[in-house]
């Protein structure tokens, strides 16, 4: 286009950006609590190589270097990708010595630059099932890079305005989730390493077993990380990263490269992404992903369960964990569905529920705050069969990750007792009860540990350094033997520690052997990767001969014994999980196996060599059981190199080259603001045309490298005022975890005059906000010719805090649930009057399921009581509040009294009433109560694009409801209403909710009658 039409563009699309950064001058804490207050506990350190500035902790620095080897390896790979070779800023890393679990990179925005944040490791199982070991937190970092590199591909006019003003955001950030996640998760296992999601059986399988409940018939909204089909892992990853891998095996990885190019160049980049797609690949997204599923309908091989494979219990939710007691048949699960909470469930041997109960309490004072599925590990019977050991990840007070040991009763579910920082994820009771062994992970590294319950005296069973992932240990009958999963240079094997402390590898193939438990003294079953999927297997410990037992048709997970010549496991099936047995059978190999084992002539494998498959001959049937010592070995499994030294795998970093390393300084880059956006606007006067106004800002802000001090600055203009305004705000975080903050505002508009001041220290203890501090406004209105002008304010201290425990469903919402709020504040003087004002606050909420046949609804029921005593008698207003943005209502808005000027200093004081939204009551004191019943219908059906032009829309529920309200105000008059409403959840771009609504009302009172309400809300 002719560069004046250009710059014509440019200039508009700049103002436009600049008037809305403008008021994005903000002080925020820079991390989440806990990983600031790390920041704050630890002597931080500052190291720069050639491709990253990475900041640590002192006493984890050899943690850092080996992260940061393998870090800078990735990054220089991803630069080989990207479409422009152009040097770009180095990636800034965090390395938090607080537990986590997990890892992000926040992009560029406003007030805060890009930065990528790590943890030292791991401590959740779940990554084991992506083939993430809980100290490989490089190859996590790898993951996280691809996320950094693609954010850092702007150019154009976006590379101009954030060089400028400092940052305003990353065009890369609306390719939508699914390919950014996609995009990373695909490269997860791309890095010199056979590492992350797409080198799992699970992840694979677990799609596979989607894809043939669907039939392949995928839409868009499998895209989605809304769509609970693929609870709990999100289609943004899940599918994502198939899609990402179509698309770079049909049309080539570069093409991925050129449309984060495209996008990192756009001028409106929201808007026609899935144009930017065909002008790379010839096809919008719509298309691609209808190509796709195309190739996912003509590649279906429907799996089946083989004949020996029952189904014991239909549905086993769609995530659970397993153990069962082998000498009774007595099976726990922790498990979740769509339509029910987590809970723990012990089941009978002929499969009657023994009982379940929920794991989540919801009192305060409550001994744990988690209870997750996801997060127990290490669920092991006593040797009798009365108690149940299992390992549960928790927070701590700062928000940081923990994890506790239970001990629960397995005749009623009461937790007995419990162990604190057990700081890893769980193992197995040794059979005199005395212990528990687990893996204690501490930096990045992991071990053995076991516990002694009665004394808690911790004893390490393995000596491993860095970088070596440890699964959870199974004690054998002997109680002195262990063996334990370890992932080394090729995946993970497992190991056995004999009872002098001898260490011996029992496979050596990486092909995901996981999950060992004992089935006798000598033998093991656990799982192991046959063509692609999760299966059982048998191993004989004397001559680590292998035999597979089952063939189940996607994902076996959590098999445990039942005696010795049955087993039962979590079978994939569709989208959720059953439990199945199966006999202790081995599967005979198929033909094209092969009649022959590999022979290994790698360094460290003399003397040993493949075992004949005639040195153990098979059971004369192939459905006879296996016998103890005798197995029929699995063709494909690597016997040799077992004798080597059971060791840490080698690093797959490269050599970094270090700049510099030094002590963090506190003020580093405190002086140079991350935001700088000034903007001036000159208008037409919409009271009087003739007239030309002008505005104009100055907007700064700017924090240290660890966010201890921040500021910002927000100067304004506006030549119909007669004075300019101006906000000025500082935020601390030396104290953390607390947060302390001051504000000051001096603001000029319409005739009046605002001076504002706050201060406050905020903190969450667990899941629990509270902030204090001191809150002064003073409003002062002009003066004129009708009118002498007045003056008013507020001042004192506040504070408040919000407490919620409960558990929900995908569709059914939060089933059981207690909130309590509480909040006070004193106002001595307040509005220029002699008394002193109180403002006091309790809420309640509570929630119970619907109806017990449904999942899908609930019940919420709320109270909420608000005095302001020595307050004027109309301070509080009750009502005349919508939930969201109304487009139509069938009454204009009412007040039973106007405010008077006197009681407006900047800050109001207001309930929600529902069915009242049309009309303000004032009074001093109020008490309401809220009945809500919800009835969900799930539509999880989404479109790639809105329009061609829109980002795309994904349709979540239908909503239905039906309320009842009632207020008391200053204890005399009652306000009642009944009323019922309908929803539509949808959500565009795959982060922004917009909920469409339709409420009815009626109220009790003589001349108000019905409401009709239609709106959206965000």
């Amino acid at each position: 286009m002719p560069a004046s039409r250009w710059w014509l563009r440019w200039a508009v699309l700049a103002t436009c950006l600049l008037l809305t950064n403008g008021g994005c001058a903000f002080v925020t804490p820079r991390f989440p609590q806990n990983i600031q207050a790390s920041f704050a506990r630890d002597e931080m350190r500052k190291l720069t190589t050639e491709s990253l500035e990475l900041y640590y902790p002192a006493h984890l620095r050899a943690e850092a270097l080996r992260m940061a080897s393998r870090l800078e390896g990735c990054v220089a790979s991803l630069h080989q990708q990207t479409w422009r070779k152009k040097q770009r800023d180095r990636v800034l890393v965090y390395l938090t010595s607080s537990n986590f679990n997990n890892a992000y990179v926040v992009p560029d925005y406003a007030s805060t630059p890009q930065q990528m944040v790590m943890p030292s490791h791991l401590t959740l199982e779940l990554f084991h099932l992506f083939n993430l070991g809980e100290v490989d937190v490089g190859d996590v970092a790898c993951h996280e890079a691809v996320h950094y590199v693609q954010l850092q591909q702007t150019d154009g006019v976006w590379g101009f305005l954030n060089l400028v003003t400092g940052g305003l955001f990353q065009p890369n950030s609306y390719t939508e989730s699914w390919f950014l996640e996609g995009l990373a998760t695909y490269y997860e296992g791309r890095f010199d390493k056979d590492a992350g999601r797409p080198h799992s059986p699970i992840w694979r399988g677990w799609y596979d077993s989607v894809v043939q409940a669907t039939g392949g018939r995928l839409n868009p909204g499998y895209l989605s990380p809304e769509q609970r089909a693929l609870d709990p892992f999100g289609g943004n990853y899940i599918t994502g990263m198939h899609f990402v891998e179509y698309l770079a095996e049909r049309y080539g990885e570069a093409r991925l490269w050129k449309l984060v190019d495209e996008q990192g160049d756009s001028l409106v980049p929201p808007l026609a992404v899935t144009l930017r797609f065909k002008r790379v690949y010839g096809r919008d997204i719509g298309s691609l992903f209808e190509e796709y599923t195309r190739t996912l309908r003509q590649d279906l091989q429907v799996r089946e369960r083989p004949p020996s494979q029952r189904t014991w219990v239909k549905d086993g939710g769609y995530f659970s964990r397993l153990a069962s007691h082998a000498a009774s048949g007595v099976t726990a699960t922790v498990s979740v569905g769509r339509e029910r909470y987590t809970r723990l469930t012990v089941l009978e041997p002929d499969g009657r529920v023994r009982f379940e109960r929920p794991l989540v309490e919801l009192l305060p004072f409550r001994r744990w705050v988690l209870g997750s599925a996801t997060l127990v590990s290490g669920m092991s019977f006593s040797r009798d069969g009365a108690w149940l050991y299992l390992v549960m990840a928790d927070l701590n007070a700062q928000g940081g990750y923990t994890a506790r040991l239970w001990k629960v009763d397995a005749r009623t579910g009461n937790v007995t007792r419990l162990w604190d920082d057990v700081a890893g994820m769980g193992g197995s009771i040794t059979p005199d009860e005395a212990a528990y062994v687990y893996v204690r992970v501490e930096g990045d590294s992991a071990n053995v540990v076991r516990l002694e319950l009665e004394t808690g005296q911790r004893t390490a069973l393995t000596d491993f350094g860095a970088s070596t992932s440890v699964g959870p240990p199974s004690v054998a009958p002997d109680g002195e033997r262990v063996v334990f999963p370890l992932s080394g240079d090729a995946g993970w094997d497992l190991v056995l520690r004999e009872s002098d402390g001898r260490l011996r590898w029992l496979t050596r193939d990486g092909r995901f052997n996981y999950s060992p438990r004992w089935l006798d003294d000598e033998r093991l079953v656990f799982l192991r990767e046959h063509e692609g999927r999760l299966q059982a297997h048998v191993l004989t410990v004397e001559t680590r001969e292998v035999a597979r037992i089952t063939d189940a048709p996607h994902v076996v997970m959590d098999v445990h014994p039942v005696g010795t010549d049955e087993v039962l496991f979590l079978n994939r099936d569709g989208l959720n999980f059953t439990i199945d047995r199966a006999p202790v059978v081995a599967i005979a190999p198929k033909e094209d196996e092969g009649a022959t084992a590999r022979t290994d002539t790698s360094p460290g494998a003399e003397g040993t060599a493949p075992l004949a498959l005639t040195t153990h001959p098979p059971p004369a049937s192939p459905d006879a059981p296996l016998a103890p010592g005798v197995v029929v070995p699995d063709i494909s499994t690597v016997l040799s190199g077992l004798d080597a030294p059971v060791e840490a795998p080698p690093d797959p970093g490269t050599e970094l080259q270090i700049v510099s390393d030094k002590p963090y300084s506190t003020l580093e880059r405190f002086f140079i603001p991350e935001l700088r956006a000034p903007y001036l606007l000159a208008a037409t006067d919409p009271d009087d045309t003739d007239e030309t106004y002008v505005m104009g800002a100055l907007a700064l802000a700017g924090q240290d490298r660890l966010g201890f001090h921040a500021y910002s600055l927000l100067l304004s203009f506006d030549s119909r005022e007669d004075a300019p305004s101006i906000s000025l705000a500082y935020g601390n975080a030396t104290l953390s975890p607390w947060y302390i903050q001051v504000s000051g505002a001096h603001v000029r508009q319409n005739g009046r005059t605002d001076l504002q001041a706050a201060a406050f220290a905020s903190r969450s203890f667990w899941t629990t906000p509270v902030t204090f501090g001191v809150l002064a406004l003073r409003r002062e209105y002009d003066a004129t010719e009708q009118f002498p002008g007045l003056r008013t304010q507020i001042v004192g201290p506040e504070i408040s805090a919000s407490y919620f425990a409960g558990d929900a469903t995908s569709y059914g919402s939060t089933q059981r649930g207690l909130g309590i709020t509480m909040s006070a504040g004193v106002y001595p003087g307040a509005f220029r009057q002699d008394a002193t004002m109180g403002d006091v606050r309790l809420g309640l909420d509570g929630f119970t399921g619907g109806l017990p046949f449904t999942g899908r609804d609930n019940l919420r029921l709320t109270a909420v009581g608000r005095f302001l005593p020595g307050a004027p008698s109309r301070l509080l207003q009750v009502g005349g509040l919508n939930a969201g943005q109304l487009w139509y209502t069938n009454r204009t808005s009412q007040q039973t009294a106007p405010l008077p000027l006197q009681l407006q200093p900047g800050i109001a004081f207001s309930e929600y009433l529902r069915g009242y939204e049309d009309l303000e009551i004032r009074a001093r004191d109020a008490l309401i109560g809220s009945a809500t019943y919800q009835y969900r219908v799930p539509i999880d059906y989404g479109w790639a694009s809105t329009l061609w032009l829109f980002p795309s829309l994904f349709v979540r529920d239908v909503g239905f409801e039906a309320f009842g309200s009632l207020a008391r105000t200053d204890n005399r008059a009652n306000h009642a209403a009944v009323g019922a409403a309908a929803s539509l959840s949808l959500t565009f771009g795959q982060a922004v909710p917009v909920s469409l609504y339709y409420q009815y009302a009626y109220r009790f009172e003589q001349g108000l009658d019905h409401l009709h309400l239609v709106g959206f809300g965000l």
